[in-house]
């Protein structure tokens, strides 16, 4: 027969599981709504900073990677690399535009079109950035434009650091005992770069 006692006391643990399950909810949540707000953060300043960083669940990172970034969603299934390995993935974005003026000189092959002789010119268009190498040929009353080689190079780093955030004393705007946060510097030898990391969420 069960007594009072025996029943306060699996009240009380009841309680006591209750009350753990209760806060081990609330931190979780806690520590959700705090990396989903970082999350937000590190969005709002990616344009700007050019870089950012995501901590994503296993959820969070197929939605990513079925809606924003299919292109890597198809390689990943052609080299069977299973969603839930994926520890974390670093992507960049590389916007190049050239507007430098190259002139090259067919004087040669004006004579040879208006004497009607098959001619080859080769020409090398190079720049800081990028250099193609091609020909201009004219034969059978044609002329084309052929490129034999083209070439881009390029450097990016990324250095994430921290700085004071700005706050105001006494009216005067002021970066001294402000508080850290975090930030990054994209440097490009040529175009401009966009680099997202995203972290697995343990």
């Amino acid at each position: 027969m069960i007594s009072l006692n025996n029943i306060r006391q699996i009240g009380f643990m009841l309680l006591i599981i209750v009350v753990v399950w209760f806060y081990k909810d609330y931190s979780y949540q806690v520590a959700e709504n705090k990396r989903q707000s970082e999350n937000a953060v590190q969005l709002r300043k990616a344009d700007s900073l050019r870089f950012t960083t995501q901590s994503l669940s296993s959820d969070e990172i197929k939605d990513y990677l079925e809606y924003d970034n299919p292109g890597l969603n198809k390689k990943l299934e052609e080299n069977n690399i299973k969603l839930n390995r994926i520890q974390s993935i670093v992507s960049q974005t590389l916007n190049y535009r050239d507007t430098d003026k190259n002139e090259i000189d067919v004087s040669k092959l004006l004579e040879s079109i208006n004497k009607k002789i098959p001619a080859k010119t080769l020409f090398v268009d190079s720049t800081k950035c990028q250099t193609n190498k091609g020909f201009v040929e004219y034969k059978n009353d044609s002329l084309k434009v052929v490129f034999t080689e083209k070439t881009f190079n390029n450097k990016s780093d990324a250095v994430a650091y921290w700085e004071r955030r700005e706050w105001k004393f006494l009216g005067l705007k002021t970066t001294f005992l402000g508080k850290k946060q975090f930030t990054a510097k994209v440097f490009d030898e040529c175009g401009e770069s966009k680099f997202m990391k995203i972290q697995k969420k343990e």
